[in-house]
């Protein structure tokens, strides 16, 4: 082999060293992106090839360069910055609030929470910020229905209808006049799908005409005694009442407070005195003696001594 062609192969050998040299292995992006499809399948690029990244689903471009070069075996650098795509703010929903689990960009969800007397219907109880936007309708706030309340003996209640919606009041009384409703006039539709409280009763009401010995009646109502009714009495000469001169007759049919007691008023005992008396006697010898009488008067006696 001659001089020159020895210096032609030592050329070629040195040339693929150094083109070698000058190659890049396969890039690594930055945060949430990959080399585009056009690149995926090659490891090493040549000096001066250029590649692109494209960000991951789910994230947007925002900002720098997609592009990077590979210069004498090293790469630019990594210019392109990808942030989650925001997915915005779902509409708003009457009657509820939307509740976000920490925003609106993609992977974060949503729920409704619908307001005291309302109720969370169709749509998705839950919905997640995805690649095209949120993955579904959220639900709706729909207002609480009630069934109609119990119905009472000898009584009823107003308005009469087949359903009735959150907070509305239906209203009962009693059939005939003597008899008084027994608990809550008005029940409400409350939000657990139930009328509150419970319904009233229709009872009869009568308290019996008070007797009182050694009492007299000064004022009030006549028999028959109905709810509410007031009585009013006092006791005769020589008797003081013990509890209250006025009672009410209550939904038990009992006087209230109970009824009270006159009391003989008890006679004074009269005062007693107590007198000394000093009399003189003498003796057959003559001699005197004083005698000391203690004498208790009672009151309208005279003594004679």
């Amino acid at each position: 082999m001659g001089v020159a062609a020895l210096f032609l192969l030592s050329s070629l050998c040195l040339f693929a060293v150094t083109a070698q040299a000058q190659q890049c292995s396969k890039p690594s992006g930055g945060p949430n992106m990959d080399l585009k499809s056009d690149y995926i399948t090659e490891t090493t690029f040549a000096d001066g090839a250029t590649v692109a990244f494209s960000c991951n689903p789910g994230y947007r471009a925002a900002g720098g360069s997609s592009t990077i070069t590979c210069t004498a075996g090293q790469w630019s650098a990594v210019l392109l910055r990808c942030e989650r795509k925001n997915c915005g703010a779902l509409p708003e929903v009457t009657n509820g609030d939307v509740i976000y689990t920490d925003g609106t960009e993609f992977g974060d969800t949503a729920k409704v929470q619908c307001k005291p007397g309302y109720n969370p219907v169709g749509g998705s109880a839950v919905v997640r910020c995805e690649v095209e936007g949120w993955s579904s309708r959220l639900q709706t706030c729909e207002v609480v229905k009630c069934v109609p309340p119990g119905g009472i003996v000898n009584g009823t209640f107003s308005p009469m209808k087949e359903s009735y919606d959150y907070r509305e009041v239906v209203r009962y009384s009693c059939s005939k006049d003597f008899l008084v409703l027994n608990g809550s006039r008005e029940l409400i539709c409350s939000e657990n799908e139930n009328f509150s409280p419970a319904p009233p009763t229709c009872v009869w009401v009568e308290c019996k005409d008070p007797v009182i010995q050694n009492a007299e009646f000064e004022s009030g109502s006549r028999p028959p005694h109905r709810l509410n009714s007031v009585v009013t009495y006092s006791c005769k000469p020589g008797y003081k009442m013990e509890g209250p001169s006025t009672v009410t007759c209550n939904l038990n049919s009992q006087w209230s407070p109970s009824l009270p007691k006159c009391n003989k008023i008890a006679k004074p005992t009269p005062p007693s005195t107590t007198s000394t008396t000093t009399s003189t006697t003498a003796t057959p010898t003559g001699t005197e003696h004083n005698l000391l009488f203690l004498v208790k008067k009672k009151e309208n006696v005279t003594f004679f001594l």
